[in-house]
């Protein structure tokens, strides 16, 4: 593999990724279905950062199953025990991502944009 193409290599993993991403969410907009998680602890990041919220939801076979969710992604003023509403794949209850979250249009999921920022700038070093 010559050296011009390995300078592309990372900016296909990025396209990938995205590609990844979104398919994620709209399988889960798609497919989920909605159920009541249960807040069952709080973890704080280091300093500066908001908590992450740890969520306990029942899936149809009626096993249980957690997620965790940025403070985005929950109402405001969420605490310990507090119901979240989350949406999750049947076919695949490890995708989950709770309501609010999925609402979100995907051009304003931060981590899509961010993803895309630094895969622009891949492109840009390439080809310049």
């Amino acid at each position: 593999m010559s050296s011009d193409a390995l300078l592309f290599l990372p900016s296909i993993l990025g396209l990938f990724a995205i590609i990844w991403i979104s398919r994620r969410r709209l399988l889960v907009r798609k497919r989920g279905v909605e159920v009541e998680a249960r807040c069952y602890d709080r973890e704080w990041r280091t300093q500066g950062g908001g908590p992450t919220f740890l969520l306990s939801f029942p899936i149809a076979d009626g096993n249980r199953m957690t997620c965790s969710a940025n403070e985005s992604d929950v109402p405001a003023g969420t605490r310990v025990g507090d119901f979240v509403a989350v949406l999750y794949d049947p076919q695949a209850p490890g995708r989950v991502e709770t309501v609010l979250s999925a609402r979100k249009p995907l051009w304003k999921r931060m981590d899509l944009i961010m993803l895309t920022a630094v895969e622009i700038g891949l492109l840009v070093m390439a080809l310049g």
